[in-house]
């Protein structure tokens, strides 16, 4: 089934909202970041399923550059979901292997629909 053009172009606006605002936030802690992203007024943007589809498509040429995949596409879903009053939560998962300095970051939300969790053997990580 193929999504109307306008409801993809909106979706396309409110990434490149979201990213303006990472990208905005990007040189504070991480806590900062989240709580501002958090923060962002409830507004009727898109299709949240709609959203994480095409920035799937996206995330690969999206700044910030030299940040682990799953951090950028939970940084961006925590602004894109806020808005869409889905009050989704930022997870942040470390490593204790040796000598490995990685994680893992997803977005969750009370809707169980709407989560990014992937398991272990599937997960991108990023490199701490």
């Amino acid at each position: 089934m193929r999504n109307d053009p306008v409801s993809v172009l909106r979706s396309l606006a409110a990434i490149a909202r979201a990213v303006a605002r990472v990208s905005f936030y990007q040189r504070r802690s991480l806590p900062e970041i989240v709580s501002h992203l958090r923060s962002t007024p409830k507004e009727a943007f898109c299709d949240p399923r709609l959203a994480l589809a095409v920035l799937e498509r996206l995330l690969p040429v999206l700044p910030p550059f030299g940040t682990g995949r799953c951090v950028k596409r939970s940084l961006f879903l925590l602004d894109l979901w806020s808005r869409a009053g889905l009050a989704p939560s930022f997870h942040l998962g470390l490593r204790r292997a040796a000598g490995d300095r990685g994680g893992h970051a997803w977005i969750t939300t009370r809707e169980g629909a709407f989560e990014t969790f992937r398991p272990p053997d599937v997960v991108e990580a990023f490199r701490a």
